[in-house]
């Protein structure tokens, strides 16, 4: 009698499981592939590892936090694709080759950002340049791509740095690594940064269809001499007076100055 009921009643609870399939399918909201895609430029041109009379010696950095604005003023996450340079909220560009100039890099590159939205057109995109706090300092010996590189990783400051980037002349150069300072405790037991140094990006009026996010870095090293024959470098203060001028271009508090919006990340159209 006993294996009779249950036999019974696995017409019923297979019934019950497709109403709840079908139902759950026609409540979720179609995804659609979206891709970003970043260049580097110099006073509007594209910049190389191998670019003159400025080349590029480095360019590195992770962007999270990727939210998009439909059309209809909507906002709507990005679920990044995964893979060996991305995970669900954060990936690595990579825009250096590991020649020429950019000798101390690696040959891949990764200059695309894929994954999916439920925004069926998007009409603008904000992100943060760098890594969620949680996954910043958590152990990066444990850490699943893109964040086990070691490259990308300060040790001596319990965190990632969020961005590489370098130029050289024949005579010159210049250097950034930023990433979070003034960090308490040691890694996977951070309570809290006195600076973060997460860079807030808004692209308006942005399609991944028509525009390409451009990164300035004519922008970023502005105020840097390169005709000093000094080679100088930041690695984020605070007592760097070379952060200064890259700070404030990167929207960034340094020392007394006051926060502007950041000059680096525009909408190359």
């Amino acid at each position: 009698m006993t294996r009779t009921m249950r036999l019974a009643r696995r017409p019923a609870n297979s019934l019950l499981l497709a109403t709840f399939l079908f139902v759950s399918s026609a409540c979720t909201e179609p995804r659609t592939p979206v891709e970003f895609e970043f260049v580097a430029t110099w006073n509007g041109e594209a910049i190389r590892c191998d670019s003159d009379p400025v080349r590029l010696s480095d360019l590195r950095f992770y962007v999270s936090n990727i939210v998009i604005t439909d059309l209809a003023g909507r906002e709507h996450d990005l679920a990044l694709t995964a893979n060996s340079w991305q995970q669900e909220n954060v990936a690595l560009v990579d825009l250096e080759n590991g020649e020429q100039a950019c000798r101390n890099g690696t040959k891949p590159v990764h200059a695309v950002v894929t994954g999916t939205s439920t925004a069926a057109e998007v009409g603008a995109v904000r992100f943060t340049v760098g890594v969620p706090f949680e996954q910043n300092h958590a152990n990066p010996l444990l850490a699943e791509a893109p964040l086990g590189d070691a490259a990308m990783h300060w040790h001596w400051r319990a965190g990632y740095k969020f961005l590489r980037a370098g130029i050289e002349t024949g005579t010159d150069s210049f250097w950034i690594h930023l990433g979070s300072t003034g960090c308490g405790g040691t890694v996977q037991n951070i309570s809290a940064c006195s600076s973060q140094n997460r860079v807030a990006v808004v692209l308006p009026e942005f399609s991944p269809d028509l525009n390409l996010v451009e990164l300035r870095l004519s922008e970023l090293f502005r105020d840097t001499d390169l005709n000093d024959g000094e080679r100088g470098d930041c690695s984020s203060g605070p007592a760097e007076a070379q952060c200064a001028a890259p700070f404030a271009a990167l929207g960034l508090a340094f020392g007394h100055a006051a926060i502007s919006s950041q000059s680096v990340f525009g909408v190359l159209r």
